[in-house]
């Protein structure tokens, strides 16, 4: 008859189950030993195998290695305990655990975890949701495209204003950076302009016959003006205009505007000074048909000043 080997203790409580393994797997080593043994009888049966037969007698006169009654009693009581208590204490494989029985996850240890759907929350123990995956890579998406697009209009817009400056003055390229592309701007050859009113101020001579003048002037500018343009008119006391026009002068020239019968407005050179200028308006007398009397008067009205 072969030897079969005894059926091991299986439990959850591996601690129980080697209590009585153990030994079982070492009489099951034993036995298989001495079937050897005797094998080796039965193809020596004059015993000349020494060392065998010395191991046989050994084995036999060993009472500790027989299995005895008592033995057998004792290993049947002890498997019947084991199964009592796998019954009792071990968890089955299918099974439920209160939410309170179980750890909790962190950054530092394994455990359960909460599914949360919030994209801004700032938990250590909680899990995302797919949604929360989802709604944090839409808006990601949506922050990279709106990125591009104003990426592209920054480069659009750049471009048109290298194109504007290059235009007037020139000296500005799309490789610039824009502290570059402002020291340009600063740094161009640009004039300054500035414009205003005299609201009208005037001067009428003291009778017929005579020339009038009266002197305009303009400060607190930014900038010394070179060239001024000045709204003049010329009209009898009575208010019949004969002139109304812009005169032009600078530091070297000025501006004569003549009118009906020869009557004229005359402005000599501008006259700088800082901040700003003065100028005198001169009215030449009246001419006009038929005798009469008529006054010269002189008015300025709006002016403007370039650098």
């Amino acid at each position: 008859m072969a030897i079969k080997q005894p059926r091991r203790f299986v439990t959850t409580d591996q601690g129980h189950a080697d209590v009585l393994n153990i030994p079982i797997t070492t009489l099951y080593e034993n036995d298989q030993a001495l079937a050897a043994q005797l094998e080796s009888i039965k193809t020596d049966p004059a015993g000349n195998d020494i060392a065998s037969k010395a191991a046989l007698d050994k084995h036999a006169a060993d009472t500790n290695l027989h299995v005895t009654a008592a033995k057998q009693a004792t290993w049947n009581a002890a498997e019947g305990n084991a199964k009592k208590y796998t019954e009792q204490y071990a968890a089955p494989k299918a099974h439920t655990h209160l939410a309170s029985d179980l750890p909790s996850a962190s950054t530092q240890a394994r455990g359960i975890v909460q599914i949360n759907t919030s994209v801004s929350s700032t938990a250590t123990d909680q899990a995302a949701a797919p949604i929360a995956v989802k709604t944090a890579n839409d808006r990601a998406n949506e922050a990279y495209n709106r990125a591009d697009q104003a990426f592209t209009q920054a480069v659009d817009l750049k471009n048109k204003i290298v194109g504007a400056i290059n235009g007037k003055f020139g000296g500005a390229s799309s490789d610039m950076s824009s502290d570059q592309i402002a020291a340009v701007i600063t740094n161009a050859p640009i004039k300054r302009f500035a414009s205003g009113t005299f609201n009208g101020q005037s001067a009428q001579a003291s009778s017929w016959g005579q020339s009038i003048s009266m002197v305009v002037s303009v400060g607190g500018l930014s900038f010394t003006p070179s060239m001024v343009f000045i709204r003049v008119r010329l009209t009898e006391s009575d208010g019949f205009r004969h002139i109304d026009s812009f005169a032009h002068l600078s530091t070297a020239t000025g501006d004569t505007i003549y009118g009906w019968r020869g009557n004229s407005v005359w402005v000599p050179p501008l006259r700088q000074q800082a901040g700003g200028f003065n100028a005198t308006v001169e009215g030449s007398k009246i001419d006009a048909y038929a005798g009469g009397s008529p006054t010269s008067k002189i008015w300025a009205y709006e002016w403007y000043a370039f650098e």
